[in-house]
């Protein structure tokens, strides 16, 4: 008797979990986060009563690389299931902390402060070398120094179409111009 109280009082248990994991929203970016040359440390949108408020996305960051500064730098964020590009642009140096607001998916219903992705798509050095880190998570390779698998600048190597367009994570839209295929 006691054995099948508790092996029902289990499957009860494993129940009521999996229906409270089933209704748990998408988890949120871990902060802080290495996207490329810069270092995201919080991204976070404001609530306007049950909505996104305006200028309310606020991204803090930092240019990881000695030695160069960033003039642009474009964010991915992925927002209860939209998707808004912003860039920030600038003459951003070396480990200067940068905390922006943008205008970025005003009037969506209100999820949470946290997005589900806060990614650099791109960015772009005052030299004009543009850098367009891996976007998808887990598939981004560890960034290492000098002699490690990415390189010396501890970057991985851009994708092969690095010239043309961003690499495809599900949400860019399907390429276009002389670069996509026939």
């Amino acid at each position: 008797m006691l054995r099948t109280t508790l092996a029902a009082a289990a499957a009860a248990g494993a129940i009521g979990l999996a229906v409270a994991t089933a209704a748990q929203p998408l988890p949120a970016e871990q902060y802080p986060f290495k996207s490329g040359p810069v270092t995201i440390t919080s991204c976070s949108f404001g609530a306007a009563g049950n909505t996104i408020a305006e200028n309310s996305l606020e991204i803090k960051y930092f240019q990881n690389v000695p030695g160069r500064h960033l003039v642009a730098v474009t964010f991915r964020v992925r927002y209860a299931g939209r998707i808004a590009n912003v860039t920030d642009t600038g003459k951003f140096s070396y480990d200067a902390i940068i905390d922006h607001k943008f205008n970025a998916l005003t009037g969506t219903p209100w999820a949470g402060p946290d997005p589900q992705v806060c990614r650099v798509l791109s960015a772009t050095f005052g030299d004009g070398e543009t850098v367009r880190p891996p976007f998808g998570g887990p598939k981004q390779r560890p960034m290492t120094g000098p002699g490690g698998p990415n390189g010396p600048s501890g970057n991985p190597p851009p994708p092969p179409d690095a010239g043309t367009n961003p690499p495809d994570d599900g949400d860019n839209p399907p390429a276009t111009g002389p670069s996509s295929p026939p």
